[in-house]
């Protein structure tokens, strides 16, 4: 059991692999990177049976390498747990995500980590703005979980790559950011499909529509800051 969304740290940059608690037993996941290749691979796997945690749904902020290798163990864990991305970023993942980093990696000097990438499990459901998680999720028919799930809102903030999402649960004020808002910071936009004018608008729409309390959980490094520090 966990009470708060709590990191479980993957990969080969130390994503911030989020365990969002629905009820007592039931979490989605997002971003999860842990695999073999960096000797992690069984993370998260370990943690969600340490705590007698059950996934509901796994969610991709968006489809960069460093936020997708642990796709496969967990699907091979838990086959029933769906799959959600951004339809803008569903070519990046799945059989064809290794061919579609390929450049990106090689130009970074991280080729090894192309093997990480290859025969990744698609995405079972393509997000659009403004879904909500119970929406999302249709399969999970159990009140309490799909209640708390439709507290939970996708945002689509283009710009660190054309999928990018945030998730916005407005009750609790929490922000699931992925790689749109660090601290006192923001997503690169010079990998493929980046874009500096669409981050600079959907940080625009995120200061307008979101509360400057609200907690941010980011993909990577420092977290729980509000999003008046950054924005």
């Amino acid at each position: 059991m966990i009470k708060t969304i709590t990191p479980v740290k993957t990969g080969p940059f130390q994503i911030n692999t989020w365990i969002v608690p629905l009820t007592d037993t039931a979490v989605f996941i997002t971003d999860p990177a842990a695999c073999r290749t960096t000797g992690d691979e069984n993370a998260i796997v370990n943690f969600l049976k340490q705590n007698e945690l059950r996934p509901v749904g796994i969610i991709l902020t968006h489809c960069h390498f460093d936020h997708i290798t642990g796709l496969r163990v967990l699907k091979d864990t838990y086959p029933d747990c769906q799959i959600a991305v951004h339809k803008a970023d569903a070519e990046a993942s799945g059989t064809t995500a290794a061919e579609k980093q390929r450049q990106s990696l090689e130009i970074m000097g991280l080729s090894y980590l192309i093997e990480a990438l290859k025969d990744l499990p698609p995405a079972d459901i393509l997000l659009q703005d403004a879904d909500t998680l119970d929406n999302v999720f249709r399969n999970e028919s159990e009140p309490e979980i799909k209640q708390a799930l439709s507290k939970w809102k996708v945002i689509h903030t283009p710009g660190h790559s054309p999928g990018s999402i945030c998730l916005f649960n407005a009750q609790q004020k929490k922000l699931i950011s992925g790689d749109t808002i660090f601290y006192q910071a923001y997503g690169r936009t010079d990998l493929e499909g980046g874009s500096q004018t669409q981050l600079i608008k959907s940080l625009t729409r995120l200061k307008e529509t979101v509360p400057p309390e609200t907690l941010i959980f980011p993909g990577h490094d420092y977290y729980g800051f509000p999003l008046y520090e950054t924005l």
